[in-house]
């Protein structure tokens, strides 16, 4: 299966946060063409089943951190199976983000 997110927004800082983190997780990273602002597809690595919860994650540290709308950045999650012709693509927006402290397991 190949896995990519394209993520649209309209802030060149988000854009950046995240075209690095993307890098550093060792994913390709290209512009997209986007009709409401600007756009970055991340291909993730197949046999990665974490690095698409990472990049939505930090999309959501990120706009945080960059002061903008969470709701803002937009999302389309796009896959496809080796063996068939037709991709799947889910259009997602962040609607509640929080950070909490972690129970333990057994807790």
């Amino acid at each position: 299966m190949t896995i990519a997110v394209t993520l649209v927004t309209k802030s060149d800082p988000l854009l950046r946060l995240v075209r690095d983190f993307a890098h550093g997780l060792g994913c390709h990273v290209d512009t997209a063409p986007a009709s409401s602002g600007h756009g970055i597809r991340i291909a993730l690595d197949e046999n990665d089943d974490h690095s698409l919860v990472e990049v939505l994650t930090h999309v959501a540290l990120s706009a945080a951190k960059a002061g903008i709308d969470l709701a803002e950045p937009l999302f389309h999650v796009t896959y496809r199976h080796r063996s068939v012709t037709s991709e799947v693509t889910l259009t997602l927006r962040i609607a509640e983000f929080r950070i909490d402290k972690a129970a333990g397991i057994g807790a």
